[in-house]
């Protein structure tokens, strides 16, 4: 674990946040504290709210309760710039989001000049340098039918990277890619990780989460039901339904 990971101040502060669509509960008084430096992963079946979570952490969802507090920011004030909040919030979703007729650096390059409303030689520069970050350095002019799923998916990490957030987000990032392609991206999750960044991961995948993250949180039906350390959670959980996923999902 880094060390500013266990004393550092909280990037993250979820306080009693509940999720309703219509009469059908996602979400129900969830309590999450994520610190500086920490790499949190989520796990859970399908349907445990996991990804709805994620997207009320910089209000692609809005909560039905509670507050959520990213760098001392509330996000759930009603006078909170949301624009300005989520410059600090990367966001690394399942599908790609790509621009197919922009390459690669254009697509880095574009969230540079709309989000920060950077001069192109400057937004050019550090599109180049995001991409490099994530093993791309010779893809600056490939556009994305010529790039593979991993190889997408690591354009998308680094126009998020590019924007310097404070906390990176990332959706079942490996969920579209085909088997063979998962540990490239994954390699550039662990590498982000080791620098220090700040990070949610939700996913599937729990070598890795027992591997990279400092922190275990398990959901189930909109409930966190447990959360630990990796070797605690996955080695000895506490609860009867933590166990009986991880019986379930677990290669021995």
């Amino acid at each position: 674990m880094p060390a500013s990971a266990a004393t550092g101040d909280a990037v993250v502060r979820i306080e009693g946040l509940s999720k309703t669509y219509g009469t059908t509960p996602a979400l129900h008084a969830v309590n999450l504290t994520v610190r500086r430096g920490e790499a949190v992963a989520i796990i859970g079946p399908s349907g445990s709210g996991k990804s709805t979570l994620l997207r009320c952490i910089n209000r692609l969802e809005e909560p039905t309760e509670g507050r959520v507090f990213v760098d001392g920011v509330d996000l759930t004030s009603r006078s909170v710039d949301i624009n300005k909040a989520r410059r600090e919030i990367g966001f690394v979703f399942q599908s790609f989001n790509l621009y197919p007729h922009l390459t690669a650096q254009g697509n880095v390059r574009l969230a540079l000049r709309l989000v920060l409303r950077l001069g192109r030689a400057e937004a050019t520069a550090r599109a180049r340098a995001a991409l490099d970050s994530v093993g791309l350095s010779d893809k600056y002019a490939s556009y994305p039918s010529q790039l593979s799923g991993g190889q997408q998916q690591r354009v998308g990490i680094a126009r998020a990277l590019a924007l310097d957030p404070k906390i990176m987000l990332f959706d079942e990032p490996t969920s579209a890619l085909d088997p063979e392609l998962v540990g490239e991206v994954l390699a550039v999750i662990a590498t982000m990780r080791a620098r220090g960044m700040t990070m949610v991961i939700v996913s599937h995948e729990m070598q890795f989460a027992r591997e990279v993250a400092d922190r275990v949180v398990f959901m189930n039906e909109g409930v966190i039901v447990e959360e630990n350390t990796p070797d605690e959670l996955f080695n000895r959980p506490v609860r009867q339904r933590t166990r009986d996923f991880l019986a379930r999902v677990v290669r021995h």
